[in-house]
């Protein structure tokens, strides 16, 4: 697993040398490598949740300013913007606890902060009119605003650290060996299709995020919150659909076959990709998805072990078939144009195949001597 080294909180503190002797350890040491994953991971995952919740983390320091008694050392624009929006940020701390304990830690921090100034400054000046202190309260202003940042990135940080922790020890790994094939139905009614070599990971306490690690098809349910596909390279959104993810060699390809999903790169800040039914993209490790493209599905997604029809006409179904069982299929003309939507595992007969297609579109199947062939009903 490759590991976005850009994004880690530590990475431009080290020095090209100690950088260079990461991406070595990182690369010999594979379980290593897959634990930083996990943690990237997880910072995705939480500053999503928190910026989803909190899009301007300022107005989060001013309301733990004010809540701790200090909103004098607001502006009358910042008090507005903040009465604005309490409702927006009341409802935040009740939907995500460890914001009140990024709350309590800002006035913890204040609190520090005034000790030691008061420390420092205690005895040095005489106590000046209010009228001449004005440019002390707004030299202690941008003060808390600087002490108030470090506190917010090191309750963040040890969030992370926490959530991580508590996550990898209750995960449920799935392991596929090379060759094999395991179908699996999720705690929402999703279904994975793991294609071996891969791996899969979750959370014991399902949320809809998946780390794959190889090849998966998956039938996604609809549900209250997006459910996410992560690998070494990308990220995957979606709502609910089929789509197919490939992960190796340092890429990633992902195939949608219904619904829509949102595709980008590791640590990428550009807006990503969306999917349309039958598109194809794919995002190589540290950068952006490239365009998609339209595909045939069920050729671009052969490697799933299924033959998927998305809607193709028959006579396009025959061809294929024809081409993978090296026998004739023919299609009578009334009968060619009809779409089909089906799915048909790849170890089914081909006779068994057809004749459910051929119950599909009311239809009798032949079967001659270099092949088949479909007619109407008499």
């Amino acid at each position: 697993m490759t590991a976005d080294f850009a994004s880690l909180p530590f990475w431009e503190a080290l020095t090209p040398s100690e950088r260079e002797a990461l991406q070595a350890l990182l690369a010999q040491e594979p379980t290593l490598a897959r634990a930083l994953g996990c943690w990237e991971a997880l910072q995705v995952h939480l500053r999503e949740r928190l910026e989803k919740a909190v899009p301007d983390r300022r107005l989060l320091v001013l309301y733990a300013l004010a809540r701790s008694g200090r909103e004098a050392l607001l502006t009358p624009e910042e008090r507005a913007e903040l009465e604005a929006a309490r409702p927006a940020l009341e409802q935040a701390l009740k939907l995500l606890s460890g914001l009140e304990i990024i709350v309590e830690d800002i006035a913890s921090a204040c609190a520090d902060f005034e000790e030691a100034w008061a420390g420092h400054f205690a005895g040095k000046q005489p106590l000046r009119p209010a009228s001449e202190r004005r440019p002390r309260l707004a030299q202690r202003r941008l003060a808390y605003r600087w002490v108030v940042r470090v506190a917010l990135s090191s309750v963040v940080l040890a969030l992370i650290g926490v959530l991580w922790w508590h996550q990898t020890a209750k995960r449920v790994v799935w392991t596929v060996a090379e060759g094999a094939v395991a179908v699996r139905t999720l705690a929402d009614g999703s279904s994975v299709r793991l294609v071996g070599p891969a791996v899969l990971r979750y959370a014991e306490r399902f949320d809809r995020r998946l780390q794959l690690e190889g090849q998966a098809f998956l039938e996604v349910q609809p549900g209250n919150q997006p459910f996410v596909v992560e690998t070494p390279e990308a990220v995957v959104t979606v709502l609910g659909t089929r789509f197919g993810v490939r992960s190796a060699a340092g890429q990633t390809e992902v195939v949608l076959v219904e619904g829509r999903v949102a595709l980008r790169g590791r640590g990428r800040t550009e807006a990503p990709v969306i999917l349309t039914p039958g598109q194809r993209s794919r995002v190589i490790a540290g950068q952006a998805p490239e365009p998609p493209t339209t595909v045939q599905v069920s050729k671009a997604l052969l490697w799933t072990g299924l033959h998927i029809f998305d809607g193709m006409s028959m006579r396009e179904i025959a061809s294929y078939l024809s081409g993978l069982y090296g026998v004739t299929i023919h299609v009578d003309p009334s009968l060619a144009a009809e779409p089909i939507v089906g799915t048909f595992t790849q170890d089914q007969p081909l006779p068994e195949i057809l004749q459910a297609l051929a119950a599909t579109l009311g239809a009798r199947l032949e079967q001659m001597p270099e092949g088949y062939r479909l007619l109407p009903l008499r």
